[in-house]
């Protein structure tokens, strides 16, 4: 008798324990859905053909991360970063090193990041979608190294864009279906070593430096979807303002068919700007990530409504890294790294109002 009644209050005590946690995460993941201000819950998907894309920065399993990543949990990389993704029809990062057990370093090269055979699990598990290859990490270990990445991308049911056995896959974009709707994503990198550009033979990434291959591969990315995101590995590292030669691809970009455009490479978060009713993230900074400077460790994920007009609303939601992981900020520490990409987007032409620890960023006009 002692053991039964013993037995059912350690049954008690796990089911109290298992409530207590699901209902944390709902509660959590309700109020980054329900947000005061996000316009999310007035539209039906289904019949306004509508969609959300959640975004986050640069992803790197290798380095300082790889022993937080073995000593803690699955979970525990993505713990905040899960509530953002998992609700939005479809989440991306950018993928900022190989998954691997083959290859060696790259020559000569100064960070070389690879993550172990196991950490594309961890982004299924997050609530990720697809991931960005097309950046100057990709083959750090060598092209079988690469291929491997995204032999086990492929086996965790994670799409990627930006790379691939050749150019024409290189260039192709992942397109993914959400209740009737078609997200077509493409990537390209203006940061890489000579001899990583994918050719008709050899596997690489997708060159960011012709304007008129990039415009091509975004209007085919359109002819076969009805939301195109591209992203661009671009800019200076550390530079809080986007570079002119930014500016100009974005809106090509987005004259081409874009209605999102996400940015990566500097390790600090640049500003927001709305272009004819799409949205640019001229760089989302770091996410998962061993920053060495506090700059480089505020973060944020950006989740963006579109309706077939284009942009309704984006979302900011502002974090910071702490022990390799993006935590999401709340209260007075949201509000003030708001304030700052608030001044970012404002020299951008583009206003983020701050409700509750959260930006919202409108369409211009109708």
């Amino acid at each position: 008798m002692f053991c039964f009644r013993s037995l059912k209050r350690i049954l008690a005590a796990f089911l109290l324990v298992l409530a207590w946690f699901c209902c944390g995460c709902s509660k959590r993941e309700s109020a980054e859905i329900k947000a005061p201000g996000w316009n999310f819950s007035g539209f039906s998907k289904a019949t306004n053909r509508c969609v959300t894309i959640a975004c986050g920065g640069d992803v790197n399993f290798g380095n300082g991360v790889t022993p937080v990543l073995l000593g803690n949990g699955k979970g525990f990389l993505f713990d905040d970063a899960r509530y953002i993704f998992s609700p939005a029809d479809v989440a991306f990062v950018n993928l900022e090193c190989c998954i691997a057990s083959s290859g060696f370093p790259a020559p000569g090269k100064e960070f070389t990041f690879r993550g172990p055979s196991t950490s594309a699990e961890l982004l299924k598990l997050a609530g990720v979608d697809v991931v960005s290859v097309a950046n100057n990490h990709a083959l750090d270990y060598g092209k079988e190294a690469f291929l491997e990445t995204t032999s086990h991308l492929k086996e965790n049911g994670i799409f990627w864009c930006g790379g691939g056995r050749n150019a024409e896959e290189a260039y192709k974009p992942a397109i993914i279906e959400r209740h009737g709707v078609r997200i077509a994503f493409v990537a390209f990198s203006r940061i890489m070593p000579n001899g990583w550009a994918a050719t008709s033979k050899s596997p690489g990434c997708a060159s960011g430096f012709d304007s008129r291959q990039i415009a091509s591969a975004i209007k085919g990315a359109k002819a076969n979807a009805d939301f195109v995101v591209a992203s661009f590995h671009w800019g200076v590292e550390l530079a809080t303002t986007p570079g002119e030669d930014q500016r100009e691809l974005a809106h090509l970009a987005i004259d081409s068919g874009a209605c999102m455009v996400i940015g990566h490479h500097p390790h600090v978060v640049q500003g927001f700007e709305v272009y004819r009713n799409s949205i640019v993230a001229y760089s989302l900074g770091n996410f998962v990530f061993s920053p060495p400077r506090e700059i480089s460790s505020r973060t944020l994920a950006v989740t963006a409504l579109f309706s077939p007009s284009g942009l309704v609303q984006a979302k900011v939601v502002p974090m910071r890294i702490i022990n390799c992981r993006p935590l999401i900020l709340d209260g007075k520490e949201a509000d003030l790294w708001l304030s700052t990409v608030a001044g970012y987007s404002k020299a951008l032409g583009t206003k983020v109002d701050i409700r509750n620890g959260r930006g919202f960023i409108e369409r211009l006009g109708n």
